[in-house]
């Protein structure tokens, strides 16, 4: 199935600037939330996903459990809700670019990979002590700070 980009748009007080990413579930927008004057990352999952019982329950629970994760290295939820247009998901905008986009660019270097993998590692062993799976670690699924952490 085709997303469509809904780029434009304002969807509860967040405007969609652009669509960064999609996949069979949803997209990933950079979007700006104008009361507080700040970007943000807004996840939106098809309604046809976010509609079905089982999603329902799951996608609350993780929600909440996820929000309730401090680390430095977690990407911030800021808000979630769903709605029969969809599921939503609010998380801090990382400018700094994902490990796959940098990888492309060539092998990192030794002292770089090196903070990757013990940042990476540090915040799954702080989402495993509060029994939170990632369940898709992948390159495009690391991203980066302003300051290159991941």
């Amino acid at each position: 199935m085709t997303v469509k980009d809904l780029s434009g748009q304002a969807i509860k007080g967040y405007e969609l600037r652009e669509m960064i990413g999609a996949g069979g579930f949803g997209a990933v927008y950079r979007a700006y939330q104008p009361l507080i004057k700040r970007d943000v990352a807004m996840k939106i999952i098809l309604p046809e996903y976010a509609n079905h019982p089982e999603f329902i329950r799951r996608f609350e629970f993780e929600a909440q459990l996820v929000a309730r994760l401090e680390h430095i290295h977690i990407v911030a939820l800021y808000d979630f809700w769903r709605d029969p247009q969809g599921a939503y998901l609010i998380m801090r905008w990382l400018r700094g670019g994902s490990l796959r986009g940098m990888l492309k660019q060539g092998a990192l270097d030794t002292k770089t990979a090196v903070q990757v993998v013990d940042q990476v590692a540090s915040a799954l062993n702080a989402a495993h002590r509060r029994g939170v799976v990632h369940r898709d670690i992948k390159p495009a699924n690391v991203l980066f700070d302003d300051e290159g952490n991941a």
